[in-house]
């Protein structure tokens, strides 16, 4: 009898272990997609509506008298460690978009997202 109470008590002390776990969560900057990313079109979006659907950009460099590049970066990083086993994981995404406004309209733009995911 006192055997199988410690062995319940083991068993308990093992599962409360295991159950530990430490979640982390980043997020940074404008949230980027492609989904919104399709709303640009090129010779017809206006500052307004970029400023409507990304908000303010991260950075603006300007280029020239009548030009303005804007650069919106997105990063979100969640990670989750487990205490007992040991194992880590974490997902990354990153996006970034810049955007080229010339004489408050949309000449050009570039996006692009990276996403990694690594488990050990």
């Amino acid at each position: 009898m006192k055997n199988i109470k410690n062995f319940l008590i083991l068993i308990c002390f093992i599962t409360t272990l295991s159950a530990c776990t430490q979640k982390n969560f980043i997020e940074k900057g404008t949230p980027l997609s492609n989904e919104k990313v399709s709303k640009i079109v090129e010779g017809s979006s206006t500052e307004s509506q970029i400023l409507s659907i990304f908000g303010e950009p991260t950075n603006k460099t300007v280029i020239n008298s009548n030009e303005t590049q804007w650069t919106y970066q997105y990063t979100k990083k969640s990670s989750t460690s487990y205490m007992l086993i040991g194992e880590t994981q974490y997902n990354i995404f990153e996006g970034k978009l810049d955007i080229i406004i010339s004489k408050g309209v949309v000449t050009w733009f570039n996006y692009d997202e990276n996403q990694k995911q690594k488990k050990w």
